[in-house]
């Protein structure tokens, strides 16, 4: 039986390899034994948020005593950050009992779509389609995930992350039908401005002893610095000698707004230095499954090699979450407050480590995009009337974050609110218009057309070609899940073709496989054009992508 302090040290030194938990950590502790609902943990990134949580949650199986919940959902903003995270969870469970089922639910693996495996670790918006009704992973089985749902400890982990009014509208409503169901939840976050914790919380009673602060000290340091000229312009790059000189001593993170300035600043950087592919590496959204994960592999190994040597990883804010990396010099274009925060957390991470980090302005046209100019200035004008701000200072960083106004936008996501409130008044009615985020994805499939040319075949069509090359891809490995703005900008730029289709075959009663030119009837490209649509599938010629920089002449402005 599991009762005082000590007993909860030895509890996470045997099956967390955690020699002393926190004292926030025991606090979370007795409040989620006593099921204190609902709790909102803050505390610095990498300061053990998720040990908090899974221990009290896992000690039920020590005790056989589940008085909190018999399941665990952990809910996270990224499939990528729930990969890592899972992978940390299972060891815990499973240093308890191998019987102990650790599952993840969303779009790449779908390995609990009913939700109902001890420990599901899962995004937002397979949460709210199970909770909902929608998924389609379900069958005719709607109703198992809302019950699965309905009788789990929830928790919703990195709750900042989203930075998107529409989507924190949709969990602003999901909480407060977890609350009035009284589903016991935690929201959790490193970085969540007062107005975003008001607007969440409008319409719940968090009490004040439910306010649980984790511990500020980080015990490493990162001095900041102000730089007055940017890194990239629309038709420069500025990266002065001396910044060059430090780069041939100290393992660099560069970090960049754009996917287009990033690829512009790594093949400056690349060709200034004379690197080699083994000592800088490029990370963005727009590379296949199957790059990215080889990049995100290389800029870790790049972070944790001791030798000497030039070691740079360039990138968008894809690296806040998820992947773990500590650098010694961080350069990095000016972002909101939260943003500036994760990016610092990846420079002089951990006890002992000395960083410095140079913020870059950014000029030009739509340059401070994807963000809003609002958060921009206020972040920028902030950090210059505090110079001597310590952004290891999670007190410090707490008050920074707050010239951030995020809030939930009721009124932009009300179709889906709409739906989603009535799904839990009317179960016998399926919702049809629950989205949950703003942006709608498309899935783009690098195809090589070569491979889909067969021999012997004297007249092949393209639409044949391209086909035959479809049926050979792995389609997972060489896919990009990514905003209808993309294939928007793509198409607009010829660089996007055909489309993949499934068409039901009366005939033989079954779905079967076309590739639709998209070009065939209508050349032009027209504003708001019907044929890029979201949810749908496009193929992007390899002739268009580069495995060491991902989609070329990419004028998309997000990440």
């Amino acid at each position: 039986m599991i009762e005082g302090i000590k007993e909860i040290g030895e509890f996470y030194k045997l099956y967390l390899g955690i020699q002393e938990p926190y004292p926030y950590q025991l606090k979370v502790w007795s409040k989620i034994k006593e099921v204190k609902s609902p709790l909102l943990i803050r505390a610095p990134t990498g300061s053990g948020k998720t040990e908090a949580v899974v221990a009290p949650f896992l000690s039920q199986f020590v005790e056989n005593k589940f008085t909190i919940a018999p399941r665990l959902i952990y809910v996270l903003p990224m499939r990528v950050l729930v990969n890592n995270i899972t992978e940390r969870i299972k060891k815990y469970a499973h240093s308890i009992s191998n019987n102990i089922a650790v599952k993840i639910q969303h779009g790449d693996i779908p390995d609990s779509p009913f939700f109902i495996s001890d420990i599901v670790v899962t995004t937002l918006d397979q949460f709210v389609y199970g909770f909902a009704r929608v998924s389609h992973q379900v069958g005719r089985h709607i109703d198992i995930p809302a019950g699965a749902i309905a009788s789990s400890f929830i928790v919703f982990d990195e709750a900042h992350m989203y930075r998107d009014g529409f989507t924190f509208a949709i969990m602003r409503a999901i909480m407060e039908i977890l609350y009035k169901s009284n589903v016991p939840f935690v929201v959790m976050t490193a970085t969540m401005p007062e107005s975003l914790e008001r607007s969440l919380f409008e319409n719940i009673n968090l009490k004040e002893e439910n306010k649980i602060m984790g511990d500020s000290s980080i015990k490493s340091e990162a001095k900041i610095k102000l730089m007055r000229r940017p890194l990239v312009n629309e038709t420069e790059i500025f990266v002065e000698e001396n910044i060059l000189n430090k780069m041939k001593s100290k393992k660099t993170l560069i970090v960049l707004n754009q996917v287009k300035r990033a690829q512009s600043v790594y093949k400056e950087i690349k060709k200034r230095l004379g690197l080699s592919d083994d000592e800088i590496v490029l990370l963005h959204s727009r590379f296949t499954r199957k790059d990215r994960d080889s990049h995100e592999k290389k800029a870790i190994e790049f972070m944790k090699d001791k030798r000497k040597g030039v070691r740079v990883v360039v990138s968008t804010q894809v690296l806040e979450a998820g992947i773990d990396i500590s650098a010694e010099l961080l350069l990095t274009e000016i972002a909101p407050a939260d943003a500036i925060v994760q990016r610092s957390g990846r420079c002089a991470r951990y006890d002992g480590e000395k960083g410095e980090i140079l913020i870059f302005p950014v000029v030009g046209n739509k340059s401070y995009l994807p963000y809003p100019m609002e958060d921009i200035e206020n972040t920028l004008n902030w950090l210059m009337d505090n110079p001597d701000f310590n952004i290891k200072d999670f007190n410090a960083v707490s008050e920074f974050i707050n010239v951030l106004k995020y809030e939930a936008k009721d009124y932009e996501a009300r179709d889906s609110l709409i739906d989603l409130y009535e799904c839990v008044l009317y179960a016998d009615t399926k919702p049809r218009n629950i989205q949950v985020r703003k942006g709608k994805p498309v899935t783009l499939l690098v195809i090589d057309e070569s491979i889909g040319i067969e021999e012997g075949k004297k007249k092949q069509s393209v639409r044949d070609i391209m086909k035959n090359a479809f049926l050979k891809t792995d389609f997972k490995k060489s896919s990009i899940s990514t905003d209808i703005g993309v294939a928007w900008g793509l198409f607009k730029n010829k660089m996007i073709r055909w489309e993949v289709v499934w068409n039901y075959n009366q005939k033989e009663k079954k779905n079967k496989l076309d590739i639709v030119d998209l070009l065939k009837s209508n050349k032009n490209v027209q504003e708001e054009d019907p044929r890029i649509a979201p949810f749908r599938v496009y193929i992007l010629s390899k002739n268009n992508y580069n495995e060491l920089t991902g989609i070329e002449k990419d004028e998309f402005t997000s990440i």
